[in-house]
């Protein structure tokens, strides 16, 4: 079924054009008037309408709005401006739900990862992204900024799971589900759309050594959705961000590159990063809020050169450590953290900084 675009919000409305049939003794008077068409019957017309217009002017509804510069058979013009256009690839979904149903998937193996480093990005054509329509710029308080809303629209696993193995399928994805994530492109914290396949893909997971889902995508959601919700960035913008090339949109408002830490070249064997010869021992930070429902609770994201050392992210009044993995990489969870408040962090003799 054809989806509404962001364009379809806010059609032009056309001029009224008016034209003139004449059948037998009658003729039928056509009001055009923002897409709609009414038929006026004089004395004498037939008491129904044409059966190819009706079913025309149902096509056309079914099909939403044509665009601007669609030629229909009504030959409407428009004198408004031209809508605004939406992000590229992006499309809207139907939205949340009352009750989700199990949604079909692309073929198998009709689609292909691309990677950049370890970090896997979706194929446009089969997982482009797709909106949540009650979701916009004028709603965010009220939803995606609102504490509980992701999880109050998010389907049940009776429903995903047998969608997640069916995206695997498409993606030809063989590794483990412990660690791969069945990933909304733009998340619910961001107004993606629920449940809609064009949305959805498997996500493998970008830390060789993961255990769990948990992935630096995860950091970048909170990261945009922290920005549009504290009114640093709007939310179409965070929106396409996302959907065009996550990895990108992480080196544009989180930091370094996610799976590859400064200063490392990647083992052709493992693809692990690994330091290089003679280089001093070096981190990035960043913290993102963790959204868990606990205000002044910060993940940091460390990437460093330093592979199974202690890391330590400290804040004013709280400190926190953890074992970076066997590509120096670590995420630690920090208490009561205020935003703005500087976070000073440790990995082996290597340091660095960031700010909530």
């Amino acid at each position: 079924m054809p989806r509404w675009t962001r364009s379809d919000r806010s059609m032009p409305r056309p001029d009224i054009k008016k034209l003139g049939f004449r059948l037998g003794a009658g003729v039928i008077t056509l009001a055009v008037v923002s897409g709609l068409v009414a038929c006026a019957k004089t004395p004498g017309t037939p008491t129904s309408v044409n059966a190819n217009h009706a079913g025309e002017t149902a096509q056309s509804a079914n099909q939403h709005a044509p665009s601007a510069t669609t030629t229909t058979t009504t030959a409407v013009s428009s004198t408004s401006a031209a809508p605004q256009s939406a992000p590229s690839g992006l499309q809207d979904g139907p939205g949340p739900q009352a009750t989700y149903v199990v949604e079909p998937q692309p073929p198998a193996g009709s689609c292909h990862y691309t990677f950049e480093g370890l970090d896997p990005l979706p194929d446009p054509h089969c997982t482009p992204g797709a909106l949540n329509p009650q979701v916009t710029q004028s709603t965010i308080g009220s939803t995606i900024c609102k504490s509980g809303y992701s999880s109050s629209i998010r389907p049940p696993e009776s429903v995903t799971e047998p969608e997640k193995r069916a995206s695997a399928a498409a993606y030809s994805y063989t590794g483990s589900f412990a660690t791969a994530e069945y990933d909304h492109l733009v998340p619910l914290e961001l107004g993606g759309d629920p449940n809609d396949p064009a949305n959805l893909w498997v996500e493998s997971n970008d830390n060789p050594n993961a255990t769990t889902t948990a992935n630096s995508k995860d950091v970048l959601e909170d990261r945009l959705n922290s920005l549009v919700c504290s009114g640093q960035l709007a939310l179409a913008t965070a929106q396409e961000a996302i959907a065009s090339n996550w990895v990108a949109a992480y080196r544009d408002y989180v930091g370094t590159q996610p799976s590859v830490p400064p200063s490392t070249s990647v083992s052709p064997s493992s693809g692990a990063p690994e330091p290089q010869p003679g280089s001093a021992a070096s981190c990035s930070a960043s913290a993102a809020p963790a959204n868990d429902g606990y205000v002044g609770d910060y993940y940091v994201t460390i990437n460093s050169n330093q592979p199974n050392q202690k890391a330590t992210a400290s804040d004013a009044g709280d400190s926190w450590s953890d074992d970076t993995d066997s590509s120096g990489y670590v995420r630690i969870l920090l208490y009561h953290t205020s935003p703005g408040e500087e976070i000073n962090v440790t990995v082996g003799p290597g340091s660095c900084s960031t700010t909530a």
